[in-house]
């Protein structure tokens, strides 16, 4: 590595409760705005903006983005999630709900349910269809289910989000609006009964609905996808935003081990594929997604929105919940000590000068209020922790799972006929095969704690938690494996879950990086607040990303969501 702050995590504790992580930045401080009732709440989450981003590029941010929420509201600096299965799904439902995974029943993105015999994703539901229905042509060898355009729901969410208290508190007439580029970061934080939810669909590149919600797409978004507003960059290229900077100085090298992707290219410039060929649109349309532009069509969205609903100019308050994905496949593909992500940080710093800009003009300042998270942080390249002198793998997954069932056909004396030990596994959840334990009249608990034995002894693996021990409780001092406590569900989870060694991947790619641990670098996330009567300045303590929930419900009057578990830190509002 080729600058220190890319050790930052090198010397930190693999687990989600430690404190002092970073350097304290001088706390910025401004006069309390007014504690008069917000007209509009806006919730805002940039999918993988991991906590340290905001310290380690301070100085390259300008005065009206991440530097005004410094100055004039709360920066939570030491924000970390509580649970140990961070990934994009359970942060918005842990943020919007203010509880953990544990309650709100979101353990994943996906998951295999039992009673169905197979996996499930988070939102999906058979019962409703998109909206409007896909119309792309698919080839002819594609099999005839794909072409079903599935809806989408929250009926797999248990716990009341933010959203569901305020059409609560308001008899439904307070209006809310959620939009993102990844449907699941739209469905959960919307709750409901959002008024509007949508997502882009990159088959076609069309902000896109469930019937759930309603039977067309609202005009203002019709007229969105009709306007050439997604396709702006076809043909064009990512280029640096700041070509006077030295990119090498504050990341790493452009062109590194372990980064990019073979369509994409590893180095600066990247192309937007896609070009004005039809059948080649949805490339362009993944190169979006991949890119910091796709984060500018989700802001450009917003602002329509945000005028066509009139949001914060009814009577009642109204709750605009924005997730930005692209800094996630950006931070997946080249990972967190590369140019493209200090480039779309950089770039995200604009996004959010321009929304408070546009909030300022369409709602007006101090009748507002508005905290900004994000979702997960991530790991680094595993290469480019071995370039820095530390120890880092990637343990593929599939290799894993094959010895781990040879393991137990030799220790349980079962034929390599019947050896299908594992029925899935999504990352570090392992769901065992329960018919073949009846089959061989094997216990479960008996085969969990083998399996987890065997797993403990193997390379990059650091600790493993069965159900069984879950279901009994794990001492409070076990700080790890407090953290999956609060990710178990046990109607939904697997048997065995893996923790890897801080630096280490369960993955089957040989480039890219992931999140999802209980270790430092996945639970860090920024929390800033703003208005409100929120009372600015740097804050230190140790809070949970579940508060940004309490904090906007406080801020507006109403109650918190039914099951939120999180508290509003002491002092933070003016008027308390």
């Amino acid at each position: 590595m080729t600058r220190p702050s890319r050790l930052h995590f090198a010397v930190l504790l693999p687990v989600a409760l430690l404190l002092g992580l970073f350097g304290v930045i001088a706390a910025r401080r401004a006069e309390p705005q007014s504690a008069e009732t917000p007209r509009l709440a806006v919730l805002v989450y940039f999918d993988q903006l991991r906590g340290d981003y905001l310290t380690r590029w301070d100085e390259l941010f300008g005065d009206a983005g991440f530097h005004r929420l410094e100055k004039e509201g709360a920066w939570f600096q030491n924000c970390h999630y509580p649970y140990s299965d961070t990934v994009t799904a359970v942060g918005h439902a842990s943020v919007a709900t203010g509880c953990s995974p544990k309650t709100h029943g979101i353990i994943a993105n996906d998951w295999y349910d039992r009673a169905a015999g197979a996996a499930v994703y988070c939102v999906t539901s058979e019962r409703y269809q998109r909206v409007p229905p896909l119309t792309l042509a698919l080839s002819a060898d594609e099999d005839t289910e794909k072409k079903k355009a599935k809806g989408v729901s929250p009926d797999r969410l248990l716990a009341p989000t933010l959203a569901d208290a305020l059409k609560e508190a308001t008899d439904g007439k307070g209006r809310v609006v959620a939009l993102s580029l990844k449907d699941r970061s739209a469905v959960l934080p919307g709750g409901r009964r959002p008024d509007a939810c949508y997502w882009l669909d990159t088959a076609n590149g069309e902000f896109v609905t469930s019937t759930y919600y309603r039977d067309r797409p609202h005009e203002w978004v019709t007229a969105f996808n009709r306007s050439g507003a997604v396709d702006a960059w076809m043909g064009k290229e990512w280029t640096r935003l700041r070509e006077d900077l030295d990119y090498d100085k504050y990341s790493g090298l452009d062109d590194a081990a372990g980064e990019g992707t073979l369509l994409f290219g590893r180095a600066f410039p990247h192309p937007l594929r896609g070009g004005g060929v039809i059948k080649l649109k949805p490339a362009y349309y993944g190169s979006l997604y991949n890119s910091p532009f796709g984060n500018d069509v989700l802001l450009a969205l917003a602002q329509r929105a945000i005028e066509a609903e009139q949001l914060g100019k009814h009577d009642t308050t109204d709750l605009l919940c924005l997730s930005f994905s692209s800094n996630d496949a950006i931070g997946h593909c080249w990972g967190p000590d590369s140019h493209e992500v200090l480039d779309v940080t950089l770039r995200t710093d604009a996004i959010v000068k321009e929304l408070l800009a546009c909030l300022d003009k369409q709602v007006g300042k101090g009748r507002y209020v508005l905290a900004l998270t994000a979702d997960h942080g991530v790991c680094p390249l595993p290469e480019a922790t071995r370039r820095g002198g530390g120890e880092a793998l990637r343990i593929d997954t599939i290799a894993l799972m094959k010895n781990a069932g040879a393991f137990l056909g030799e220790t349980f004396d079962v034929p390599a006929d019947d050896n299908r030990w594992v029925e899935w596994t999504e990352g570090p959840w392992v769901y065992l095969n329960h018919a073949l334990l009846a089959r061989h009249n094997l216990k479960p608990m008996k085969v969990e704690e083998a399996l987890a034995d065997w797993l403990k002894k193997q390379p990059g693996i650091g600790s493993v938690y069965t159900r069984n021990q879950l279901l009994a409780g794990v001492p409070a001092d076990d700080i790890v494996g407090q953290a999956v406590s609060r990710s178990f569900v046990p109607e939904r989870s697997g048997d065995v879950r893996i923790i890897e060694k801080p630096y280490h991947l369960l993955t089957t790619r040989l480039t890219g990086t992931n999140h999802g641990t209980p270790h430092a670098y996945d639970t860090h996330v920024p929390l800033l607040v703003h208005g409100g009567g929120v009372r600015p300045g740097a804050r230190r303590e140790r809070v949970v990303p579940q508060t940004a929930a309490v904090i906007l419900a406080q801020a507006l009057g109403i109650k918190p969501p039914a099951k939120a578990d999180a508290t509003v830190p002491a002092g933070l509002f003016t008027s308390h």
